[in-house]
């Protein structure tokens, strides 16, 4: 299996768990955008640790947040929108 692949189903995997707490983070807390739920701050920023995560595993330094809020913009309004943002911070991780 590819690093990609492999990192991109690493994520998904991160990614799920952190939707699995979404009924308890429904607070408003202010995010990059304006105030959203607190769940989507909280998987943004479990999806950038999960980045730097596999970047520290590569010898690699760790990304700012504001990359993962880049690409996370990239995938939101996809019905696949899970997948598409493992999948580019999958690419962030290889960067």
């Amino acid at each position: 299996m590819s690093s990609l692949r492999a990192s991109t189903d690493s994520l998904l995997a991160v990614l799920t768990a952190a939707q699995e707490q979404r009924a308890r983070r429904a607070h408003l807390v202010d995010g990059p955008d304006g105030p959203e739920c607190e769940w989507a701050a909280f998987e943004r920023s479990t999806m950038h640790q999960g980045v730097n995560d596999i970047r520290a595993e590569r010898d690699l330094p760790p990304i700012p947040l504001e990359a993962v809020i880049r690409v996370e913009r990239l995938a939101v309004g996809h019905s696949d929108y899970s997948r598409k943002f493992a999948f580019y911070c999958a690419e962030l991780a290889a960067k």
